[in-house]
């Protein structure tokens, strides 16, 4: 069985990637501030299924170490492969000095003091797992593609590709990549006008898992099309 931890499952392109890898052979393990009924209801609906859910807020950056203890104990030591995908994010745009600077600490808590945590556990608590084991983070063009207003979550997206590259040449046991998607019909292009120009959930879900699973690239960054 081949497990997979997904963050930031209740909507958008976490929500795309949990239903695709609700599967016979998959163990699949979301995290998210709210439990996504929906996503569950349809694990539950196909028998062979194996969903765990975890109500976390990575925003709680100090529990997410016993978050991942807790995690690791539901996965079946003679699991094929591990994999998690850190793809939960918030963002914001408005000027910097408009913000305030709880909601710039939490920005930077969930997108990315959260992902190097959980990346810290996950080669911790998967050590003695002799398996295939990946770690994918989900980055954004916006990590260099600025725009006015969008410094809080350029920054924490730019540090992410940072830290990968960073665990690529630190790690040799656990692999780890990054992938920008393009822009998405999610949440964070609600305001944009041309709605042709942007890709569904489902595609970039597809693209994610399609780099995950067949064109991993270790320490590096990649656009996801």
């Amino acid at each position: 069985m081949n497990c997979f931890i997904l963050t930031g499952a209740s909507h958008g392109i976490g929500e795309a990637i949990g239903k695709k890898l609700l599967s016979d052979n998959h163990h699949l393990i979301c995290v998210s501030r709210k439990k996504n009924e929906a996503l569950i209801s349809l694990a539950n609906s196909q028998k062979q299924t194996v969903l765990d859910y975890f109500e976390f807020d990575l925003n709680h950056v100090a529990d997410i170490d016993k978050l991942m203890k807790s995690i690791f104990e539901k996965i079946n030591p003679d699991v094929d492969s591990l994999y998690l995908i850190n793809n939960a994010a918030i963002f914001f745009n408005q000027p910097i000095e408009d913000t305030d600077p709880g909601l710039i600490a939490q920005l930077m808590n969930i997108n990315l003091v959260s992902p190097m945590i959980l990346t810290s556990s996950f080669i911790k608590y998967s050590k003695h797992l002799n398996v295939e084991k990946r770690i994918l983070n989900v980055s954004s063009g916006s990590s260099f593609n600025l725009a006015s207003g969008g410094s809080c979550y350029s920054t924490s997206k730019a540090g992410l590709e940072t830290f990968t590259k960073s665990i690529g040449i630190e790690e040799t046991d656990v692999k780890i990549m990054a992938v920008r998607p393009g822009m998405v019909n999610t949440e964070m292009h609600a305001t944009t006008a041309n709605k042709k120009n942007l890709k569904t959930p489902e595609y970039a879900a597809d693209r994610i898992l399609t780099f995950l699973i067949d064109r991993f690239e270790h320490g590096k960054t990649v656009k996801a099309w």
